[in-house]
């Protein structure tokens, strides 16, 4: 099977196995006296960044994954990785606007690693300078909080 197709249906079945919920039954559990709409700035399950944000996440995590084939030395598919950062990107800065404040900067900074380590996959770079920013101490807390966001919980 194919890299692209591969990632397709992994993606695929990611988003299945998630499923496509809102929050509002867990929100009017926990508050029955929540109106529709929030008075506090917390996220809305129909805002872009919720609404895509586990698309987004499995999106990273594949991206990860197969940037960290790196660091056994086995090689990497440029155009494929390059591919599935675009679609990453596109996904992220659709959402970014709708960020809710307690995620979004950590959101802006798995964007911007992973728009680094995409611009280094070309001939002639260093692994490190592709896998760093995605695995470097720096970033590892924002991915592992986008990781764990859910909009439900916030």
């Amino acid at each position: 099977m194919s890299a692209p197709r591969t990632w397709a249906l992994m993606l695929a079945a990611a988003l299945i196995a998630t499923g496509c919920s809102t929050s509002e039954n867990a929100s009017s559990a926990a508050s029955p006296s929540s109106s529709k709409a929030p008075a506090s700035p917390t996220p809305s399950p129909t805002s872009a960044f919720c609404l895509d944000l586990s698309t987004f996440q499995v999106g990273v995590l594949s991206f990860r994954s197969d940037v960290g084939k790196a660091i056994s030395g086995q090689p990497l598919d440029f155009k494929e990785l390059r591919r599935q950062a675009a679609l990453v990107l596109h996904w992220g800065e659709e959402m970014e606007a709708s960020a809710p404040p307690d995620i979004g900067e950590q959101f802006r900074a798995v964007l911007k690693a992973i728009k680094t380590s995409s611009s280094k996959l070309k001939d002639g770079s260093k692994v490190r300078d592709v896998v760093e920013p995605v695995y470097g101490k720096e970033n590892s807390a924002a991915f592992d909080a986008v990781e764990k966001y859910d909009c439900a919980q916030a």
